[in-house]
């Protein structure tokens, strides 16, 4: 019995290593910073500085908060992601502008959180760097990116 659920749990182990190496970069790039946003904003409440709570304190209700919304963003990447499939069969070929252009979004979206949560922290950060993610930022942010609800 001990056998089979060690057999059990080293193919479960095996699936999910099998998925996450077969992911595009752009989305190692997004769990990546998605992860560093994560970690500078607890950090930020260790240093009684958050933004997210009425003290600056850690609190694990804003934690929660934040792991929920990026479990969200990964649901936006995956929508984007269904897209893209639909247009490729649609028109034969490999498309995949969709989801590169939504996890770009999202990783100058986090990577500006990062240089807030430093900021907040008293890190200098070379402007060139905020630059760049505002120019990232930017581009991808259109008059019609506010979500419409019938």
């Amino acid at each position: 019995m001990k056998d089979k659920i060690l057999q059990a749990l080293a193919a479960a182990m095996g699936a999910v290593v099998s998925f996450f190496s077969g992911l595009p970069p752009l989305i190692w790039i997004l769990l990546a910073v998605m992860t560093l946003d994560y970690i500078t904003g607890i950090i930020c409440g260790v240093m009684g500085k958050s933004t997210k709570t009425e003290n600056g304190k850690i609190s694990s209700s804003a934690a929660t908060m934040g792991l929920l919304k990026k479990s969200l963003i990964l649901v936006v990447v995956l929508v984007a992601a269904l897209v893209d499939h639909a247009v490729a069969i649609g028109a034969g070929i490999s498309f995949s502008a969709v989801t590169g252009a939504t996890c770009l979004w999202f990783i100058a979206s986090e990577g500006m959180s990062i240089i807030e949560n430093a900021a907040t922290m008293g890190v200098k950060v070379p402007g060139v760097l905020l630059k760049a993610l505002e120019i990232m930022h930017d581009k991808g942010e259109a008059k019609e990116d506010k979500p419409h609800v019938d």
